[in-house]
């Protein structure tokens, strides 16, 4: 099978779960002070993004028309989120941090992938 838009669309769903699911240790790892993801296992917040991303990597491998839905706007959702904390912390003297950077440009890179027409009329179950 070849690997198509949606098929990379699926698979920035799923690295972006991994990145949220594995906000507790990210979180651990950086030093106090620096912009990052609060993310933690004990916020039902962070369990149903997860479940989300995994939901429309599925969905979308399956050519559900939900999951195109889905996944459009809850890439935008996180799109501005994580913008609007870049956009307030912007610094000229101090780059963005790497995570929320990472998670805006997975948003990005979901959004451009499965916008085009021909991606949301091949989900058509």
């Amino acid at each position: 099978m070849a690997i198509t838009r949606i098929h990379l669309a699926a698979a920035t769903a799923v690295a972006f779960s991994a990145i949220v699911l594995g906000g507790t240790v990210i979180r651990i790892a950086l030093s106090s002070d620096a912009l990052m993801l609060r993310f933690s296992f004990s916020q039902p917040l962070t369990w149903i993004m997860g479940l989300i991303g995994i939901l429309v990597a599925w969905g979308l491998l399956k050519h559900y028309r939900w999951a195109w839905w889905l996944g459009m706007g809850a890439a935008a959702y996180e799109l501005y989120r994580v913008g609007s904390v870049l956009v307030e912390h912007f610094s000229f003297s101090r780059p963005p941090a790497f995570w929320p950077l990472l998670v805006a440009v997975l948003m990005l890179t979901f959004l451009v992938l499965a916008f085009p027409s021909h991606v949301r009329t091949s989900c058509s179950r």
